[in-house]
């Protein structure tokens, strides 16, 4: 009997040692479940990270592209502007210099009219004058008796 309960005490101890093995064996399982889990996660976050930063860099490109062209853009605008400046100071000038011919164009009709009215004027008096000789010349040739 006491061999048997020896046997007995002795399963018994090993049982308790072995439920305790088991039973830490169980929270080591829960504790891994929890790491996997934490580590699927983590790789989850680490993908959407990843996603993330490749949109960031896609709309980084494009915000470079789009500044890239706008930037070819101003550039464009801007020789067009000082092109246009170019030609509007051309413009301008000749508009000056045509502002400056017409004047004078304008002074020398000025001028001519004024000679012109002058020379008629002149030229009227002169037929005037010439009516009243004519006229004369007439009276007298009317009064003339000859005395031959």
């Amino acid at each position: 009997m006491k061999a048997a309960n020896n046997l007995r005490n002795e399963y018994v101890a090993q049982s308790t040692s072995h439920d305790n093995r088991r039973h830490e064996l169980d929270l080591h399982r829960l504790e891994i479940e929890d790491l996997r889990r934490a580590l699927d996660d983590r790789a989850h976050d680490l993908q959407r990270v990843e996603k993330e930063k490749e949109k960031v860099a896609t709309e980084k490109s494009d915000v470079a592209r789009t500044v890239a062209a706008l930037e070819a853009d101003l550039k464009r605008v801007r020789r067009d502007a000082e092109a246009f400046g170019r030609d509007l100071k051309l413009l301008r000038g000749e508009k000056e210099k045509l502002e400056v011919t017409n004047k004078d164009e304008i002074a020398k009709a000025e001028r001519a009219r004024k000679q012109a009215q002058t020379q008629i004027r002149l030229l009227t008096e002169q037929l005037e004058t010439q009516k009243d000789k004519t006229a004369q010349a007439l009276g007298n040739l009317k009064s003339h008796v000859c005395t031959a």
